[in-house]
């Protein structure tokens, strides 16, 4: 076998710098921007232009790649070819101009979320955009194999050049003391898939794609991979997923909200398995594969039933979501392309060239993702208070209004949880979750009008001093609610106590003090040792009961009833976190045969287990005051 020269090495670069420049160019940009954040991360107090540049460019590397592949297949003059690549250039700048620009309160994931739906677009536009006009069925089915295998093999080529140089600067770093930086790796990194990987899989993009219509060379070791991997993996998550479907009938059982995830898996699964058989099944000793693949958009049916079912129910019960659009959406596209290749039609480019239709009208307009599900959760929202009496003319009963003196420093009110209790725990806890969600994804803007205040004033004053940053949790406060999820019959419950900080108490004349740190955790060494006058004493935490909190002296052990306190917080606070209780209330006191005692709970950590409650974590203050009789 002859091995490729370093001439052709260098002509096959330079043939595809000269074919794809913008690309490249892209890719390169790319790389040196995100090699500089690397360099002065340390430097960079904004990161959002330089983030929002840096995947930019990356979706500049398959954009411009297209626009280049349509303009060879369909031999367009140069003088349109640079105007298809400027449309392209405007449209990157569309994009980056509807990322964010710095943090800010404003800020959601939908940007974001929008840009990578965009980036699946534009590799689906890759696979079907130069056969778009024309049956082609073989060319475009080589063409995306082409694609399939440049991208293995870029990848094969990537890692163990990325291995072989880091080998060999640890070989110098060891045997020769030079002194390379950490930083070094990840930027060489950022090289070889930025730069390497992208020039090589451009290396071996064929010139001819009009010549791939009548390759008839098919690979067998893609059908042999689509055979004897793909397939059985299909066949046993499809038995897996009629025998849950199966349980649900038999034991009216509901299916579970990972099944609509499960189902979407698999069915692309499958039809990824098709379109690797597809040529394959073109030849006669293969007629096998045809009427397997009839089979497999047959047996979707009763699967995508099941996916809307679970689906509807999760509906039903929290409101639609981003990510529960994305099921239904995907569902109705599996029951198109299942109905389309049922009845008989044969065009594999129908399901790329769906999905990329699918996935643009999702994301704009009323009837989009981020629209819909946005509406869902502030109806949701709505409703929950409006069935309370929480909301009266249009704005919330009992709001809580913050005090604008204590701003920037933080909020105060001269009293808060107005409206803690009205609301059952899980009530509580779909609040939480719905303006968590929105403020995640869709911003608050929503569900400001329900407020007296001008809570977007506030919250920006109080962001731009850098001293608060969860606008969530100042919605919530402001509703009246306490900012925390509630377990609810839980088998296993976490909640605690903490006292009101900067409080100062009097210490009535003890003679010692030692800072304490007790942790469930650290098991038999759960105790802390100290010393006075050269005696050493200890306090032991979880010992013997398992709430308990014992002083042992010289020849005695103190019990500070550890139990009896927590039984008395939970009596007055409830199983769930209370903070800035009084210090007087966190008290615990005792008498030894040689100091009186006195340990003030500054943090208490508990768990319930099975109805079982255990203390795991106790912080707070040992005062000990020397007894005027001594034993």
């Amino acid at each position: 076998m002859n091995l490729p020269s370093i001439n052709y090495l260098l002509s096959s670069a330079k043939e595809s710098l000269l074919r794809f420049p913008l690309t490249l160019l892209s890719a390169f940009c790319g790389v040196c921007l995100a090699i500089y954040m690397v360099e002065f991360e340390d430097d960079i107090t904004n990161y959002f232009p330089y983030i929002n540049s840096m995947i930019t460019l990356a979706l500049g590397i398959p954009l411009f790649f297209c626009v280049t592949i349509i303009s060879s297949k369909k031999g367009i003059g140069s003088s349109a070819s640079i105007g298809s690549h400027v449309i392209a250039v405007l449209v990157l700048l569309a994009i980056f101009m509807s990322l964010p620009d710095s943090e800010h309160t404003h800020n959601t994931s939908i940007p974001y979320i929008r840009y990578g739906i965009f980036n699946i677009i534009v590799h689906l536009l890759v696979s079907f955009s130069p056969y778009f006009w024309g049956q082609q069925l073989n060319g475009f089915w080589n063409f995306n194999k082409t694609l399939f295998i440049r991208i293995l093999t870029s990848i094969l080529y990537s890692g163990f050049l990325y291995v072989g140089l880091v080998l060999a600067l640890t070989a110098l770093k060891l045997l020769f003391d030079m002194e390379i930086q950490d930083k070094l790796y990840f930027e060489l990194f950022i090289v070889i898939v930025g730069i390497f990987n992208t020039w090589f899989f451009l290396a071996g993009i064929p010139d001819d794609l009009e010549e791939l219509d009548d390759q008839r060379d098919y690979p067998k070791g893609l059908k042999v991979f689509a055979q004897y991997v793909l397939l059985p993996l299909l066949v046993l998550y499809l038995l897996i997923l009629y025998a849950y479907g199966t349980k649900i009938i038999l034991f009216w059982d509901w299916p579970k909200g990972i099944v609509s995830y499960l189902i979407s898996c698999v069915s692309v699964l499958g039809i990824l398995t098709v379109l690797l058989f597809y040529p394959y099944g073109e030849l006669k000793e293969n007629a096998w594969i045809k009427k397997s693949s009839k089979v497999f958009y047959s047996l979707l049916y009763p699967l995508i039933i099941l996916l809307f079912f679970a689906i509807a129910m999760r509906i039903a019960d929290y409101g639609l979501t981003i990510n529960r659009y994305v099921i239904v959406l995907l569902g109705i596209w599996l029951t198109l392309v299942a109905t389309y290749f049922t009845i008989g039609r044969t065009n594999i480019k129908f399901i790329p060239m769906s999905l990329a239709i699918t996935l643009g009208l999702m994301s704009f307009g009323p009837w989009g993702m981020f629209t819909m599900s946005e509406k869902s959760q502030v109806n949701r929202l709505n409703t929950i208070l409006k069935d309370h009496d929480l909301i009266k003319n249009g704005k919330i009963e009992n709001e809580v209004i913050w005090e604008t003196d204590s701003l920037p420093d933080w909020f105060y009110a001269q009293q808060e949880d107005t409206n803690e209790g009205v609301l059952s725990d899980s009530l509580h806890n779909e609040v939480y979750s719905i303006v968590n969600y929105l403020d995640d994804y869709h911003g608050l803007a929503s569900i400001r009008p329900i407020f007296q205040q001008q809570l977007d004033s506030l919250i920006v004053l109080s962001l731009d001093s850098n001293k608060y940053r969860n606008e969530a949790e100042i919605y919530m406060r402001s509703m009246g609610f306490t900012y925390t999820y509630k377990y609810i019959n839980s088998s296993d419950a976490y909640f605690g106590f903490s006292t009101e900080p900067n409080r100062v108490i009097p210490l009535d004349q003890f003679d010692y003090l030692t800072r304490i740190y007790l942790y469930d955790y650290q098991g038999e060494s759960a105790k802390h040792i100290f010393e006075i006058e050269g005696s050493s004493y200890q306090l032991l935490f979880n010992k013997g009961d398992t709430l308990g909190l014992s002083f042992v002296g010289k020849g005695d052990t103190t019990d500070l009833f550890l139990g009896k306190k927590i039984n008395e917080l939970i009596a007055s606070n409830g199983k769930e976190y209370a903070s800035n209780l009084d210090p007087s209330d966190m008290i615990l006191e005792g008498v030894s045969n040689d100091f009186e005692l006195r340990f003030i709970i500054t943090d208490l950590q508990l768990q319930e287990v099975n109805d079982t409650l255990k203390a795991t974590s106790l912080n707070g203050d040992l005062l000990l005051k020397l007894r005027s009789v001594q034993h």
